[in-house]
């Protein structure tokens, strides 16, 4: 099976520069370099794409990207979906669409955290980590994934970076391993041709086959971690807030206050009108949305200076309303949510840019959240 996929992705990497989509055929992307995700034709994501397709009554295309060749491949309509543990991130979201996480997990350290010269491999969220991490100077990025290792058992690097679901392939015992909380979720990118369609479908399709999923992950992350509404709940706040950092950019280089009460009102009274439509209660959730708008405002206000890197109204926008409406979504199928199931370790990918109290106070807004009268 594994030489089979593997014949397929070298067709599909040397088709990569057709254009023009076959209905019959799902072109799927791939690093081809990513355990447990897709590796040498086998893997998680290859797994998933498999059964995705054949459901879909698609076949499969394999088409091979560069990690820092992804997002213009994505642009360009090279194919039509990445599946190779691909990262969520605001910069991503913005173009095309990108599914409910499929996992969860985080960036680790392996070896000596003060070393001199760190290898990470070029063009990815992990590399993106390294560098806010370490000097400039000390960061290695290397185009050949599972080379690290090798650099590193040979001494040429002191440490380098990976992450929980790579680790289990690549401990070196005896060496110190630090890893931050799980808060990435892998997704499912889907390029701006075929956004609307094809990313709808497959957001049902891994809904509704959650136990498969969950049997993939035994299988190829050597422990389950099943996903419902709740953590996609959970995954739509987190994203929201991770936009804001970029919105706080955007504004400082314009000349902009954060507060924005014209906007704010609209964002209310959408959110209402949705809500209602949904059968929720108005005044829960219009106090729920209120509650993140001044924690959004609480984030842009700590957010570092920088240059904005995208647009509000062309990118930002657009992706928050999306995420705004996934949220009620997600609230009209689950409220009210039972405290209990509203656990610490779901609530980790809170934790990126939001404090335990303010988390804390998002949960019990969230857990205020009713049905609307009959």
């Amino acid at each position: 099976m594994a030489r089979t996929i593997a014949i397929a992705l070298a067709i599909g990497l040397a088709l990569a520069g057709r254009l023009q989509a076959d209905p019959g055929v799902l072109r799927v992307g791939t690093s081809g370099d990513y355990a447990p995700f897709s590796l040498g034709g086998a893997g998680f994501d290859v797994d998933v794409a498999a059964a995705l397709a054949k459901d879909l009554g698609l076949r499969v295309e394999w088409v091979r990207f560069r990690w820092p060749e992804l997002r213009s491949m994505i642009e360009a309509g090279r194919f039509d979906v990445a599946m190779s543990g691909i990262t969520w991130r605001p910069e991503r979201a913005v173009v095309g669409r990108t599914t409910r996480a499929i996992a969860q997990g985080g960036p680790c350290l392996v070896g000596d955290p003060a070393a001199v010269l760190v290898a990470v491999n070029h063009g990815g969220v992990l590399e993106a980590w390294a560098r806010r991490r370490f000097a400039g100077d000390s960061v290695l990025a290397v185009d050949d994934n599972l080379s690290m290792p090798m650099l590193f058992a040979g001494g040429a690097v002191g440490a380098f970076v990976t992450d929980s679901f790579e680790l289990a392939g690549w401990r070196r015992s005896g060496a110190p391993i630090e890893c931050d909380p799980p808060r990435d979720r892998k997704v499912y990118w889907i390029g701006p041709s075929r956004a609307a369609e094809l990313g709808a479908r497959i957001d049902r399709w891994l809904a509704d086959n959650e136990p498969r999923l969950e049997d993939l992950r035994l299988r190829w992350f050597g422990q389950g971690a099943p996903r419902d509404d709740l953590d996609d709940l959970v995954d739509q706040l987190a994203r929201r807030i991770a936009f804001m950092p970029y919105v706080a950019a955007w504004k400082r280089a314009h000349g902009l206050p954060i507060e924005d009460p014209a906007r704010e009102k609209v964002v209310l009274a959408d959110t209402t009108r949705v809500a209602r439509a949904r059968g929720l209660d108005e005044t829960s959730v219009r106090e729920f949305f209120t509650l993140q708008i001044d924690l959004a405002k609480t984030v842009e206000r700590r957010a570092a200076s920088g240059p904005p890197t995208l647009d509000l109204e062309r990118e930002i926008r657009p992706a928050l309303s999306q995420i705004g409406q996934a949220i009620v979504e997600r609230l009209a199928a689950l409220a009210p949510v039972e405290p209990s199931r509203l656990s610490s370790e779901r609530l980790v990918p809170l934790g990126e840019l939001l404090t335990p109290d303010e988390i804390s106070k998002l949960r019990n807004a969230l857990v205020a959240v009713r049905k609307g009268a009959s």
